[in-house]
């Protein structure tokens, strides 16, 4: 078996794309690492709390496979929090990043995030697990609050409680998981799932269609249901093959982007 990756970003209706991606591996191909972030601040300070991110992830992730993907994928947080605090400029306030990251090896796979930009696991059509925000949003509905109804149009759907960079107890949430055949691991900023319905899209993919060129449309379309309103998005992922034998045919999201096409 091997693993299949895609990357896209989409710079929506923004002046600037401050959203960062990237998806690095070991030469010897034992570790993968994907990162996505999404940064916030003005245009230049969110780009650079986010390149900040990805710079620091992608200096760590250079030699072999860790004894301690938790600690690893900690430090990391922690390293670019205190670099982006750095940022801050004759005392205004630091920008701030969201993060998700992913450590994928042969048999094992360990995430942290911070903020709201996500992991999704599926397999076979199931949703495996999806990490869970830290916004005000998601706390309100963990306390069973109508956030939809209540929040709509406030403030708190998108404030967060956690960033990187931010004014806050830095406590990144871990998440580990055996790997198997046919395994699906998705990384994406809020532009995307707040646009898309993210558990219909990929619950059902099979493998054909996870290439570049998927990945590409499916950020413009995201970036088309916001009706000129349209965040930063976006997204990487990486797929582990199951035997061709066992595929269903065709893609699943090759039929998605021809309905809204």
């Amino acid at each position: 078996m091997s693993w299949q990756y895609a990357s896209a970003l989409a710079i929506g209706d923004r002046e600037e794309q401050q959203d960062r991606v990237a998806i690095l591996h070991l030469e010897d191909g034992a570790a993968h690492l994907l990162v996505a972030a999404d940064g916030m601040g003005g245009h230049e300070d969110g780009a650079a709390a986010a390149q900040t991110v990805i710079d620091i992830a992608s200096s760590r992730f250079n030699h072999s496979v860790t004894d301690d993907p938790r600690a690893f994928l900690e430090s990391v947080c922690l390293d670019a929090h205190n670099a982006i605090l750095t940022l801050s400029d004759n005392g205004k306030s630091a920008p701030g990043s969201t993060c998700v990251i992913a450590y994928l090896t042969d048999k094992q796979a360990y995430c942290v995030h911070i903020g709201d930009s996500r992991l999704y696991q599926f397999n076979a059509g199931r949703l495996i697990h999806r990490t869970s925000d830290h916004s005000i949003a998601q706390l309100m509905e963990d306390q069973g609050a109508d956030v939809e109804d209540e929040t709509r149009h406030s403030a708190p759907q998108n404030q967060l409680y956690m960033c990187l960079g931010g004014n806050n107890e830095l406590t990144p949430e871990f998440y580990a998981s055996k790997v198997s055949a046919g395994d699906f691991f998705l990384l994406c900023s809020d532009g995307f799932w707040n646009q898309l319905d993210v558990e219909e899209i990929f619950a059902k993919t099979d493998g054909t269609a996870i290439d570049q060129d998927y990945a590409g449309q499916l950020v413009q379309l995201a970036s088309q249901q916001a009706d000129g309103k349209s965040d930063n998005i976006c997204l990487a992922w990486a797929y582990r093959e199951v035997d061709p034998a066992e595929r269903s045919k065709p893609g699943f999201l090759k039929q998605l982007i021809a309905w809204f096409s």
